[in-house]
């Protein structure tokens, strides 16, 4: 019997050892083994995005995800990405919104899981995906409309016979909600120590800031937080200094980013009623008639002024020392109330007032007579809902500074700031609630005479 001798070879190819090669002369056999470190195990790797946060609803969104490869590798696994409900549903179709892509392996879609199989990966190397997709011409995925963090959970197999496991930390995008500036406020009195703030709350946010500053130097005095109703009461108010209020749309702190702080309400002095000298244009011969008009009243409260004095100063260039004796040349004058008394209605309300007043003095002014007639003719600007905006009235016989009113009254008020004689610059104040559309202004002189004019409302 002749026994056959056997070769045996180790070889050694770019740096990894070989299991041996064994030729045996009644044939030969060959048997060659892989690496001889196994692929990571399953769950390995990284998956990241560079994408943390978009707003809820917006579109035309391509997300990349990078898959990293453990120590071992991949070989012939894969990688799932589960898309959270609301996005667009991932596609392989090139153009459906949510086209995903692979930059290896195989791209199958289950619901709204993203599958890519057949992945191949040396230790550090990486696989993109991209979903949303737009190279196709496709527009680009939808984010969903639920708002906060949201977590794109991802699996990972190592090997085509391994199972899908948890990555150790899966990729998280942020769905923000992004505020709009709140408008103006209104303000009322409730008490000489407390006002109410009347605002138009954000239906996407689920508190708010209701700021109140001090007037003189626009320092903060209270801040209330929580409100969502559109009506706050803030107490331990400073009776006779004067504040105004702010707004602003916060979310519930996470989910939503906060907004800019709206403009602020108009100026309110709790507890210390204003006696003010309405404007007031007489022409030359007329007898000169001061109205008193009381302000800083709660929302619930009349007032009128039942008694006061008057006193009277030349504007320059007009010459007149201050006398309580109206003056009667032509001329533009001060009037400034004094030693008022006030009734307020109802009775009941009085003792919530302080039983001092702030005085302010208002224009006289005594017009030779004007043989232009008074007409308006139109109105340049729009008056606003819950805004302080300035329009101007063309037209002519503007002489005096004539009261404007309103037809849908005390809601709208409207006061000249400037008078040209041909064109009239408006301040109107339009409340909170004061129904939109066409309306009308009453252009009053002091001798009585009037016109009419339409103007906007939005």
């Amino acid at each position: 019997m002749q026994t056959n001798n056997a070769r045996v070879n180790v070889l050694r190819i770019t740096g990894q050892w070989l299991l041996p090669l064994v030729l045996v002369a009644s044939g030969l056999v060959v048997a060659i083994a892989g690496p001889a470190g196994a692929a990571a195990a399953n769950g390995s790797g990284t998956l990241t995005t560079k994408t943390t946060s978009v707003t809820y609803g917006s579109s035309a969104h391509t997300i990349t995800f990078t898959y990293t490869a453990a120590t071992g590798g991949v070989s012939d696994g894969g990688v799932h990405l589960s898309v959270p409900s609301g996005w667009s549903t991932p596609s392989t179709t090139g153009t459906a919104a949510g086209y995903t892509t692979a930059s290896t392996g195989t791209v199958t879609v289950d619901g709204q899981t993203i599958v890519v199989l057949g992945v191949t990966l040396a230790a550090g190397a990486t696989l993109t995906i991209d979903y949303g997709a737009r190279g196709a011409k496709g527009p680009g995925a939808v984010a969903t409309q639920s708002v906060g963090a949201q977590t794109w959970t991802a699996t990972e197999k190592s090997t085509s016979s391994g199972t899908e496991t948890n990555l150790a930390k899966s990729p998280v995008i942020t769905v923000i909600e992004t505020l709009a500036t709140p408008s103006a406020p209104s303000v009322s009195l409730v008490s000489p120590s407390s006002i109410v703030v009347n605002f138009t709350p954000n239906p996407n946010a689920t508190s708010s800031d209701v700021t109140i500053r001090l007037a003189k130097d626009n320092s903060v005095v209270k801040e209330v937080t929580g409100n969502t109703s559109g009506t706050e009461t803030i107490t331990g108010l400073t009776p006779g200094d004067a504040y105004y209020a702010t707004i602003t749309a916060v979310g519930n702190g996470t989910d939503y980013f906060t907004s800019s702080a709206g403009t602020h309400s108009t100026t309110i002095t709790p507890g210390i009623l204003t006696i003010s000298a309405r404007a007031t244009n007489v022409t030359v011969g007329h007898p000169i008639d001061v109205v008193a008009v009381v302000t800083g009243l709660t929302t619930a409260d009349k007032a009128v002024v039942t008694k006061d004095t008057f006193t009277y100063t030349g504007v320059a260039p007009t010459v007149y020392a201050t006398s309580t004796v109206a003056p009667s040349a032509v001329g533009t004058y001060l009037a400034l109330p004094a030693n008022a008394t006030v009734v307020v209605t109802p009775s009941s309300d009085q003792g919530i007032y302080a039983s001092t007043y702030n005085y302010t003095a208002g224009s006289l002014i005594i017009s030779a007579v004007s043989k232009v007639p008074l007409r308006a003719t139109r109105v340049i600007g729009d008056a606003w809902t819950g805004q302080t905006r300035t329009v101007t009235i063309i037209g002519s016989g503007f002489f005096g500074q004539p009261r404007i009113v309103s037809s849908i009254g005390r809601r709208t008020i409207a006061r000249v700031i400037h008078d040209t004689g041909t064109r009239l610059t408006v301040r109107v104040t339009v409340r909170t609630g004061t129904p939109r559309g066409i309306h009308t202004f009453r252009i009053t002189l002091s001798n009585g005479k009037s016109c009419n004019v339409h103007y906007s409302q939005f």
